[in-house]
């Protein structure tokens, strides 16, 4: 009885390398299982802390990719735009880098289009100069609409 040692050798060999291309593939989608789980823990992680002021919630993201319904909590002075100076940051080509401002004056809101150029629009006429806004109101800037909600103060 002859043992080809080669052979023997070149089957372990063989065997190893399977072993390691399993394992690799296990190691991978663990990997790839994890990164999801994060990503889903921080999507639906704790909503944003509710403003005394008030809030805008998207109703039409147009190509934005901002969720419908996301909430954005409001200052006392908020400027809407592309730019991340800005309070509420939208990815929408058709925004302005500082687009809109939304400013609580004397317990009243008052919407202002920051000379953009594709305009800001208040239940759907255009903004021209300082504009009441009312809880309810719908807010145009580029293709994004946002609603106005109450806050306590």
């Amino acid at each position: 009885m002859f043992f080809d040692i080669a052979s023997i050798s070149i089957g372990i060999i063989l065997l190893l390398l399977r072993v390691a291309v399993v394992f690799l593939l296990y190691f991978f989608l663990w990997q790839v299982v994890q990164v999801i789980r994060r990503d889903l823990a921080q999507t639906s992680a704790a909503p944003p802390l509710a403003s005394p002021y008030g809030q805008l919630v998207v109703t039409s993201s147009g190509q934005s990719g901002v969720a419908v319904g996301k909430v954005f909590p409001l200052n006392p002075v908020t400027v809407i735009g592309r730019s991340p100076h800005c309070d509420i940051v939208l990815n929408d080509s058709f925004l302005s880098s500082e687009h809109a401002r939304l400013e609580r004056r004397g317990g009243v809101w008052l919407l202002e289009d920051l000379n953009s150029t594709n305009g800001t629009f208040l239940n759907g006429f255009e903004v021209t100069g300082l504009t009441e806004v009312h809880p309810g109101d719908a807010i145009r800037v580029g293709r994004v609409e946002l609603r106005l909600e109450q806050g306590a103060a």
